[in-house]
C-alpha cells in the first residue's frame, strides 16, 4: 500500500506545560498556624494582651507547606523539574497590620516567659472587643517562588497562587489599680 506521506510526526512537547503539570501534582498546601497566644480554635479560654509580643509560626514546616520541593515528569525524550519553596508569609495580623515574615518563625514555649519572638512577630496596639467573636482573624499567606528546567535546555518560572490560613485571637488588656 502507497501513502502519500510518510507516518505523522509526534506533536512537540511544550516543556513549560509539561512543568505545569508536574507543579499541579505537586500538592502545594496551606500552612497550619501556631501562634502565641493560642488561637481560640485550640483553645477557647485563651487570650492574649495589649502590649504584650506575640509569636507567630509554621507548625507544620514540611515539604508542601513550606518546602523546598522537588519532582519531576516526563514525555516522550523530554524531562522537566520543577523546584517550589515559599519566599515568605505575609500574617495579615486582623488589626489593619501585617507582618512579613522569610522564616517558617520559631514555635513559642511558656519557659521564654515574655519575650520578642527571635524570627516572626507583632504587638497589638487594642483589643480585639469591637472584632466579630471578639477576637482578630489571623491569617498567613504564603507566597511560593517555582522554578523549572528542561533537559531541553529551556528554564523558567511559574506563577503560584498564594495559600492562605486563617485563625482567631482574643487580646484583651490588663489593668493595674495601686494604692
Amino acid at each position: 500500500m502507497w501513502l502519500p506521506s510518510g507516518p505523522a510526526a509526534p506533536e512537540p512537547v511544550d516543556p513549560e506545560a509539561l512543568a505545569r503539570q508536574v507543579l499541579s501534582g505537586m500538592n502545594l498546601e496551606p500552612v497550619d498556624i501556631g501562634m502565641a497566644p493560642t488561637p481560640i480554635e485550640q483553645d477557647p479560654d485563651s487570650m492574649g494582651l495589649v502590649g504584650a509580643p506575640n509569636w507567630m509560626w509554621v507548625r507544620d514546616p514540611g515539604p508542601t507547606t513550606w518546602g523546598p520541593l522537588t519532582d519531576t515528569g516526563s514525555e516522550g525524550a523530554v524531562t522537566v523539574t520543577v523546584a517550589a519553596q515559599v519566599d515568605e508569609a505575609v500574617w495579615d495580623m486582623g488589626d489593619g497590620s501585617s507582618v512579613t515574615c522569610t522564616s517558617p518563625g520559631d514555635p513559642y514555649d511558656t519557659a521564654y516567659g515574655v519575650r520578642e519572638s527571635p524570627s516572626c512577630g507583632h504587638r497589638y496596639e487594642r483589643t480585639s472587643r469591637g472584632q466579630p467573636d471578639q477576637a482578630y482573624a489571623v491569617s498567613a499567606t504564603t507566597q511560593w517562588s517555582v522554578e523549572w528546567e528542561a533537559s531541553t535546555g529551556a528554564t523558567g518560572t511559574l506563577e503560584v497562587d498564594p495559600l492562605t490560613s486563617t485563625v482567631h485571637v482574643r487580646i484583651g488588656e490588663r489593668q493595674v489599680i495601686e494604692q
